[in-house]
């Protein structure tokens, strides 16, 4: 059934750790569709690893891309726009500064969400577009990953790690021996299943690659690899630089960049947790967000 929202058009700003991201919802529809979905590339949480600021750079284009936002908030209509913060602006010593400047230069109000939040947001929003989904969720961004038990439409269980790209980056040589410390104590709670729903760009940017790489023509959403492919095809992209990833793969440079971090993540990952399945989600902590104020806003009306 729909919502039965009042919030006919409803924004939400996600201002990760490599992006910030704007998706407009029409929610006359169930699920809500987005008719407005753009993100801009602004690495904020690249120097979490090693300096533990954002950086400052990535902190100007992100408030070019959010008063941009808040511009198109007002010719969509949006009659609620929500703006949440997660792993960089959570961790980063000065995350504050950024928060108290955007309310004071641009009048928006970022709500910071904790690792668990991120975890449960991120499954609620896979959940909203495959209510059938059974595995685990896991949220690959720039500072962190996010895991989240899923089945029966429902979150069961959900952790936040420090293991996002930039992190493992700045672990060097320890990183192999760091990831498999995080996962293998969590694999009685998140491992031995048949399916991992990858959420973040870099991982869907790999399933991507291995889409073309194999000349296959599909929908990304819920596209299922099994984990021997993805991991063999991981292998392959860490072995290459990244001009030849972004020429034989058709990648932004950007994009190229954290391949290989991402490719390594992504095997460490199904190999500790022992998954069956790799399947791509284009879901995001933003679908979880509007689903939760949509849902408090109907039981309030």
């Amino acid at each position: 059934m729909p919502y039965q929202s009042a919030h006919r058009s409803l924004g939400v700003i996600d201002i990760g750790s490599n992006s910030v991201r704007m998706v407009v919802y029409d929610t006359a529809h169930n699920p809500p569709e987005k008719i407005f979905n753009e993100k801009v590339i602004c690495p904020l949480g690249r120097d979490l690893g090693t300096t533990g600021l954002l950086n400052p750079d990535a902190v100007e284009v992100a408030f070019k891309a959010l008063q941009a936002y808040k511009i198109l908030s007002d010719i969509y209509h949006t009659s609620s726009l929500q703006v949440v913060g997660t792993a960089a602006l959570r961790d980063a010593a000065n995350g504050p500064d950024f928060i108290h400047r955007a309310q004071s230069e641009l009048g928006l109000t970022i709500r910071i969400i904790s690792g668990d939040e991120e975890a449960g947001y991120a499954a609620r929003g896979v959940l909203m577009f495959a209510p059938d989904a059974d595995g685990v969720v896991a949220d690959f961004g720039g500072g962190s990953l996010e895991l989240a038990r899923i089945y029966e439409d429902r979150v069961h269980d959900t952790i936040s790690l420090p293991m996002g790209a930039y992190r493992v980056q700045a672990m060097g040589d320890a990183a192999r021996e760091n990831i498999s410390g995080f996962l293998l104590p969590l694999k009685s709670r998140f491992g031995n299943l048949g399916h991992l729903y990858a959420i973040g760009g870099s991982w869907r940017i790999l399933a991507l690659a291995y889409m073309r790489s194999q000349g296959i023509k599909t929908e990304l959403q819920r596209y299922m690899i099994p984990t021997p492919a993805v991991i063999e095809f991981c292998k392959h992209i860490r072995e290459l630089d990244e001009v030849t990833i972004a020429n034989n793969y058709r990648m932004e440079s950007h994009q190229a960049k954290l391949s290989g971090i991402a490719a390594f993540t992504l095997e460490s990952v199904l190999s500790d947790l022992n998954i069956r399945n790799f399947v791509v989600s284009t879901a995001g902590v933003r679908d979880g967000v509007a689903h939760e104020f949509l849902l408090s806003s109907a039981k309030t009306k």
